[in-house]
């Protein structure tokens, strides 16, 4: 413990004053004394006491003497130093996905306390808070108030979605000022090499050492054969030692279950055969790890479009793909694709999107091709689920479709598009890729003709809080969302696209003359945990410490005027006494 002034020291001369004032201060008292003699003994008893018993009779006197010298060690300046971080403002960016539920406290409730200790350190510095994820969100901006800082802290929880760290520092950093702003990436693991080519700022980021253990269920499916169905759950072990796990698929009213043992590391595809036809499954996993989230998913039997009409206009190589799934493919004049109804169509016409119809566009027969440059780059959607886009080689593209969402770029250019609608777009003609040569090709044709279904009973796999739009009754219809019986939120038709809930799981969506269901899953990304480290970076290396002094004057001063007001009422009993 350190002294801010020094020179405040003559005023501990005042309670020497107050104690000396005490010593030879004198006391009168009427005393009726009956006879000379009995004054005499009384006299003889007052001499006898010696100071310290007198002292010991006035607890005022303690009270006004340690009032004095509290306020003497006011005076100095009391204050000790504590290390922390450089920096004239901090940014906290927090990392709020599933992956951050591991562990028992959580990896969050962790780093939530971490971060009050470091306010508690920070001086008063301004505090700006931002929760990672696709979309950053700000907290507070700049904020001093220590009271609203705890508590935003306290009330941020998990959102599930993944963390998307880059696209949120590169926000993070639009919000600093100067090179001197700190920020404190609060998260489970974040590689050196996304912090090492950024040229300012400075960051320290909090890690985990520890690598939890983790069973999680990496993919899950069902499939109808021969009047019943099969199931099969793929199951991983990421912990270090072996896991004795039991998996069990249900319908909501049979069950089955295995009992199975994992070594570290291992993978095993257990198949569940001869289950009751159903249309929606959930796998769970049992196991004594540190991480729930991913030991549930859902799997729904969508019911696949058996038909498909194509334009006799594309190249040949769009019907020899759906050929090859077994669909039943109708090839017809283009001027006549608007007799379809109710199953998918696959044009090149950009006139018919506005169509009933579900459509898949393959080219723009309104617009000229460019040339295209760069790799390809697809987005989290399920259409990727089963393929593979990253080696695909794309020559040209056309103009993208205004109004869709791109799901799919080739460099910064959009090439797979959807539509609020549902329709899905390629910016591309088939033959000016190497697509059809590469097995992702099938798959995604797959994909699209299950996208395209339309099944009435099912709105699709949604990640946490993916915002996107789907296919209900019409304008002006309202659905609401529950899981279970709990109520989530009501969506009206045409005000927007749906944005899904954040927490994994199965939800329905109940209107006023149908119902549908909705599944969330968690990412990949949130079912593989890493340990990681807590390591200081930012201007020429390393991220210096420096000293932050920490003052006693927010616990002396209430202190004084509490003796103070004790002080008063012992005096005030002593006045009603007299």
């Amino acid at each position: 413990m350190s002294f801010g002034n020094w020179i405040m020291i003559w005023t501990a001369a005042m309670p020497f004053a107050v104690l000396i004032y005490y010593f030879f201060r004198k006391k009168y008292t009427v005393q009726q004394v009956p006879s000379t003699l009995f004054w005499q003994e009384l006299m003889k008893e007052w001499q006898a006491s010696p100071y310290l018993k007198k002292l010991q009779q006035h607890l005022l006197f303690y009270l006004q003497m340690l009032a004095l010298l509290l306020f003497v060690f006011l005076l100095l300046e009391p204050y000790v130093e504590k290390p922390s971080l450089a920096g004239d403002e901090w940014v906290f960016v927090v990392d709020a996905s599933a992956s951050m539920l591991a562990g028992e406290p959580s990896r969050l409730e962790v780093q939530k306390d971490e971060m009050k200790e470091l306010l508690e350190s920070g001086g008063g510095r301004p505090v700006t808070i931002v929760i990672a994820g696709a979309s950053p969100k700000v907290e507070l901006r700049r904020e001093r108030d220590k009271g609203a800082l705890m508590k935003t802290i306290e009330d941020i929880t998990v959102e599930y979605e993944s963390a998307e760290m880059e696209q949120t520092l590169l926000f993070a950093d639009t919000l600093t000022d100067s090179d001197a702003t700190i920020i404190h990436i609060f998260t489970d693991s974040l590689d050196r090499a996304v912090l090492v080519n950024r040229t300012s700022g400075a960051y320290e980021v909090h890690g985990f050492k520890e690598q939890p253990a983790n069973v999680s269920i990496r993919q899950f499916g069902v499939t109808e054969h021969d009047g019943s169905m099969s199931a099969i759950v793929q199951v991983i072990n990421d912990s270090e030692v072996e896991m004795p796990v039991t998996i069990e698929v249900t319908d909501g009213t049979v069950k089955e279950s295995k009992e199975i043992e994992l070594a570290s590391s291992e993978e095993q595809l257990i198949v569940f055969d001869s289950l009751p036809l159903s249309i929606l499954w959930i796998a769970t996993v049992d196991a004594e790890d540190d991480y729930k989230t991913d030991n549930e998913m859902a799997a729904y039997l969508q019911q696949s479009a058996n038909r498909v009409m194509i334009d006799a206009e594309l190249h040949q190589l769009v019907s020899a793909g759906f050929d090859s799934l077994g669909a039943n493919v109708q090839l017809v004049p283009g001027d006549q694709l608007d007799a379809a109804a109710d199953f998918p169509v696959v044009t090149n016409r950009i006139s018919l999107l506005e169509g009933k119809e579900p459509m898949l566009l393959i080219g723009r027969d309104d617009a000229e091709a460019v040339e295209a440059k760069g790799a390809v780059t697809v987005g989290d959607h399920p259409l990727f689920a089963y393929a593979d886009l990253a080696d695909v080689y794309v020559a040209e593209l056309y103009p993208p479709v205004e109004g869709y969402e791109t799901i799919a770029t080739v460099g910064e250019a959009p090439w797979i598009q959807v539509g609020p609608s549902g329709n899905i777009v390629i910016l591309s003609d088939i033959q000016s890729t190497d697509w059809p040569l590469s097995p992702s090709f099938p798959l995604f044709l797959w994909s699209t003709l299950n996208e395209l279904s339309g099944d009435n009973e099912f709105a699709g796999m949604f990640r946490p809080n993916e915002i996107r739009s789907i296919s209900v009754a019409g304008d002006g219809t309202e659905w609401d969302l529950y899981r279970g019986e709990e109520f989530i939120s009501t969506y009206r038709e045409g005000e927007g696209a749906f944005s899904a809930p954040a927490a994994p799981g199965v939800y329905k969506l109940i209107g006023e003359e149908q119902s549908m269901n909705l599944i969330v899953q968690l990412g990949e990304e949130e079912k593989q945990l890493q340990a990681g480290s807590s390591y200081r970076i930012g201007q020429g290396g390393e991220v210096s410490s420096e000293l932050v002094r920490v003052s006693f004057l927010p616990w002396i001063i209430p202190l004084i005027l509490l003796i103070v007001l004790i002080e008063w009422e012992v005096y005030r009993r002593g006045i009603s006494r007299r």
